[in-house]
């Protein structure tokens, strides 16, 4: 079943998404879902807008594992929304919480080592940029745990990423419209992470049973 011209009630919604009628209400208070079209003192439609808008808020609630508060930070209610904005609003998001004194000189040394291997590609990132921050943070606790990354390992992190954003920010173009395009681009932001730490296990797998 589809959306017919006429929109769909939204018991309809809820049929056609598997969202149930409360969660949809509760959304709708929440701001991550816009309004639907009135058509009567106590009656509304929605329409394909609102179907898609409920599979990205499932999917980044669901299995990307975001809090509802983030969720509506990212995707808003019907204003409209950029690829820029998307990408700033995750680096908000996901920016690392603050730093244990001890680790702080070593996640220091560990953004320095990312700003080297970047250059070496003819890369740079802004001083303040939080994912080369949390990356520096990550690579600390392996340190501080025994486990430091060699340059190699370092370098295959940034390339791997790299060629994943470009891969994920090519797909999400794709879409055409600048608002489909942006959501597109945030599922694979987030739903990517859970992908490639499966990607990664199914390697070692692999590995193991190859080996």
């Amino acid at each position: 079943m589809g959306v017919t011209g006429g929109g769909l009630r939204m018991a309809g919604l809820s049929g056609l998404t598997q969202v149930s009628i409360p969660t949809i209400k509760f959304y709708l208070r929440a701001g991550l879902l816009h309004p639907g079209r009135r058509t009567g003192p106590k009656q509304m439609r929605y329409d394909e807008s609102h179907v898609r808008r409920l599979r990205v808020v499932r999917a980044l609630v669901d299995r990307g594992g975001l809090s509802i508060a983030a969720v509506a930070e990212l995707v808003g209610g019907s204003g409209d929304v950029s690829v820029p904005d998307v990408l700033t609003t995750i680096s908000r998001t996901t920016a690392p919480e603050a730093t244990p004194p001890d680790v702080g000189e070593v996640r220091a040394k560990w953004r320095d080592r990312v700003d080297e291997v970047l250059a070496r590609d003819g890369r740079k990132v802004a001083d303040d940029n939080a994912a080369a921050t949390e990356l520096a943070e990550v690579l600390a606790g392996l340190e501080l745990a025994g486990h430091a990354p060699d340059d190699a390992l370092l370098e295959t992190y940034l390339r791997a990423g790299a060629a994943v954003a470009a891969a994920e920010a090519d797909q999400a173009r794709g879409a055409g419209a600048t608002r489909e395009c942006a959501e597109r681009l945030l599922v694979s932001v987030v739903l990517g992470t859970v992908a490639l730490a499966a990607a990664r296990r199914l390697g070692h797998d692999l590995t193991g049973e190859n080996g």
